[in-house]
């Protein structure tokens, strides 16, 4: 028993010293948070010719998610008026951004909305597009994903006209993505 006993002292021994080596002197660096990358004004991001005319609100928010909105709107008493809302959020990872977006594209109501099969943004992993014609409005609601990233885009205009409201929330999505895509 005495060498059973000398053995089993001299293994944890053993084991100690060689945790106790491992364990170097210095300590590692620390690690350093890093900051979300939030657009400063996701308004700047919307290609001017899609905002051209268009009176411009921004905000942002990095804590948790980060999140960006942009808010365009016609002056008052313009002849055609123009309302859109663009939002970004980061997700926690890929698939987190997944779904959201498919949260986004669920949420849609297709009722007051028809459906765009089809509908791909350029830049986006994946994206859903409706549109809707009432009392002569013409509305388009647009998402999209790529890897973490969320944007979507609510616009109407009235009287419905040139370009169409799908076709400017499209070049707003797609100016979003590709300005994005440049800051990574």
């Amino acid at each position: 028993m005495p060498a059973l006993r000398r053995s089993a002292q001299l293994g944890t021994l053993l084991a100690v010293l060689l945790l106790a080596a491992g364990c170097g002197t210095t300590e590692p660096a620390p690690l350093k948070a890093t900051k979300p990358e939030v657009p400063a004004d996701l308004c700047a991001t919307v290609p001017e010719a899609a905002r051209t005319g268009l009176l411009a609100n921004a905000n942002t928010d990095t804590t948790g998610n980060p999140t960006a909105a942009c808010s365009l709107r016609s002056a008052d008493g313009a002849k055609t008026k123009v309302q859109a809302v663009v939002t970004w959020l980061q997700a926690n990872d890929d698939t987190d951004g997944e779904a959201v977006w498919d949260s986004q594209c669920q949420a849609i109501d297709l009722r007051e909305f028809r459906a765009q099969s089809g509908f791909q943004a350029k830049g986006a992993d994946k994206s859903c597009a409706a549109t809707s014609r009432t009392a002569g409005a013409d509305g388009a609601t647009l998402a999209a994903v790529a890897g973490r990233e969320i944007v979507t885009v609510r616009l109407t205009t009235s009287p419905a006209g040139t370009p169409t409201s799908i076709s400017r929330g499209q070049q707003m999505l797609e100016g979003v993505l590709a300005s994005l895509a440049g800051d990574s």
